[in-house]
Order: structure tokens, then sequence, then C-alpha cells
């Protein structure tokens, strides 16, 4: 990946219109020198050296160009190097590209050699000749590009760690959740296996359940709403035996927002504040209203609401401070979370966080 990532801005920095001047001058000083040689040895006319000069300037700015496109596809960037074979192949793509086009578009005389055979041997020694202008631009865009490639690899690597070290802390955080009702179901329980079997036998499922659901939820970053809520239903009917159905609750969760990211357990333990910090303290009476939406810059809001509103202060316990560290070590700053309380008529408990996670 780092490989293509290279080859793609080494493509966009090799194909600048100064880098294309410059090899295209380059060729044409290679293609001067050569007819100059040429004229020197053959003793030709000026008219045969400017057809001949033009000849040359088009075969090596053919060849050069393929050199360069080829070297584009082929090179695996400044943090490897550059074996024999791969020069190879990079030599035999530029001349694969750019022979069509050199036999294409010139006359060959009739002598004792076949046309390609004669245009084969025209392009591979002008080949070898004219691939050092592209190696002198590929040189400096090398040496240029070295110190940003090591750069961009040591930015990755440390993106990466403090990746793994917030999903570590992450799990960590979660694997700290210990539900607050776990402990006071268990005892409800013990009580009424003697006094009411059914009820209890009943309880046990609904707690089964709820901590198989649970436990699979723990192990990942994020779950669908919808997931959320059906833990939600579970644990508020495990209340509801608890309290002898004298709690209640209304849940408001448009369906389109039912597959929208959410932290794990962190809509559900705003309900279980809701059921220490109210209902328990009110007898197991009261009831409560679980509502989503979707607000302003796609962030998603969720609330529960009770109408008891015995709330005192603003000092959050285990869960509310472990739900914070949670959304802080994930969403950052764009997570919010606010309570608004009146006495003695409602508790609100407010989640604010981007609704694509």
């Amino acid at each position: 990946m780092h490989s293509s990532i290279y080859r793609l801005k080494t493509l966009g920095s090799l194909m600048t219109i100064n880098n294309i001047i410059v090899i295209f001058a380059i060729n044409c000083a290679c293609a001067f020198l050569k007819t100059v040689y040429h004229l020197a040895v053959v003793e030709s006319s000026y008219e045969f050296f400017f057809s001949e000069l033009l000849g040359y300037i088009k075969v090596m700015n053919i060849l050069g160009f393929s050199l360069a496109f080829s070297y584009l596809i082929l090179s695996k960037g400044p943090g490897s190097k550059m074996s024999v074979a791969r020069i190879a192949m990079i030599g035999f793509l530029a001349f694969a590209v750019s022979f069509p086009i050199i036999y294409a578009t010139d006359t060959w005389d009739e002598s004792s050699l076949h046309p390609i055979l004669q245009a084969t041997i025209y392009s591979m020694s002008t080949l070898i000749f004219s691939a050092w202008a592209i190696m002198v631009i590929v040189y400096i865009q090398s040496r240029e590009s070295q110190p940003k490639f090591q750069l961009l690899k040591q930015e990755i690597a440390e993106h990466s760690l403090e990746r793994e070290r917030i999903e570590m802390e992450l799990h960590l955080l979660q694997a700290q959740i210990e539900p607050h009702f776990f402990y006071n179901t268990l005892a409800n329980l013990h009580s009424l296996i003697d006094l009411d079997p059914d009820k209890a036998k009943n309880l046990l499922e609904e707690l089964t359940e709820y901590l198989r659901s649970t436990v699979h939820q723990y192990r990942h970053k994020f779950i669908k709403l919808e997931e959320e809520q059906e833990m939600i239903v579970r644990y508020l009917n495990i209340q509801k035996i608890r309290f002898s159905s004298k709690l209640e609750y209304e849940i408001d969760i448009p369906k389109c927002l039912l597959n929208k990211p959410i932290l794990p357990m962190s809509l559900l333990t705003l309900v279980e504040n809701a059921i220490k910090h109210a209902i328990e303290k009110n007898n197991g009476k009261g009831k409560l209203y679980i509502k989503a939406k979707l607000g302003p810059k796609q962030m998603l809001q969720v609330s529960v609401t009770d109408n008891i509103g015995l709330l005192k202060n603003d000092t959050y316990g285990t869960g509310i401070s472990n739900l914070l560290e949670r959304m802080k070590v994930t969403y950052g700053t764009s997570g919010k979370f606010t309570i608004n309380c009146k006495t003695n008529e409602f508790t609100t408990a407010h989640l604010e966080v981007p609704s694509n996670g």
C-alpha cells in the first residue's frame, strides 16, 4: 500500500510541467549530440542534418517518456532497492510501449534486414543511449522524496500505535462496566426462589438472555442502536419483575435510526443511572422515557427521562464516569453529555454523538 501511495505521489511530482520540459530538453540535447556525431562521421549535408535531428528528437522523447511511465508503474518506491530484474522489466516495458509508435511513424530502408528487425535494433540502441536522461530526473526526485517518504512511514507507524493504544484503553474501560443492578437482581432472585418460584424462573431466564447479549456487545467498538435497544428492553423487563410491574417505560426510537452506530451500553448506562437514582429510591414506581433523534450536523441525540426528579447534584457515579471516559477516547470533543433535573418533576440525561461513529 505504501509503494502504491508513493507511485501516485511520484506520478504527480515527476509529471509536472517543469519536469516534462526538463525531460524534453535533455532528450533534445541527446538527439542533437547524436546527430552532430553522425554528421561528422558520415559527412552528410545540412539538409540531412535537420531531418536526422528531428528524427532523433522524436524517437528519444518517445523512449524517454516511455521510460518515465514504466518507472512509475514498476518502481516499488524509495524505501525499496531496485533489483536487476526490475530494471530489466522497466526497460522491456518502455520498449514495448515505444516500439509500435516508432515503427509506425518512421520509414525503413529496404535492406537485408526486415523492417521490424531494423526498428527493433534502432529502438534498443536509442533506448540505451537516452535512458540516462530520465534516470537523472528519477534520481533527483528520489533524493527529494526519500525524506518525505521516511517521514510518511514514521507518521503511519505513530498513528497505528496511537490507534492501538486508544482501542486497548477503550476495551479496558468497557471491561470495567459492572451493572449496578446485577447484584440487586441476584439478591432479588435469591429471595424469590422460595416466595415465588415461577417468578424467580422468569427472572433467571431474562437475566441469562441479558448477560448473553451484553457479553457479545463488549467485544465491539460500536454496535447498532437497534442492538442497544434490545439490551435495554431485556434490562427493563428484569426491573419490572424486580419491582412487581410498578415500573413503566416508553421507547421512542425511529426505525431510520436503528442502524446508527453507538458505543455499547452507552444509552443503557443512562437507563441504569435512572433506575439507580430515581426508580429504586421511589420504591420501584415511576416511568422512563427513552428517545432518540437526529440533530443538527447529523449528530445522534439520545436521552433518558424519568418522572421523579430526585437528582440533587452533578457528581457522577462509576457508570456515568466510565461512559464519559469511553466517549472521550472514542469521540474526542465531538461527544457531549448533559443532565437536566427539576426536583420532584423530572431528570433528563442526554447524549449527543456523531451518527457515523
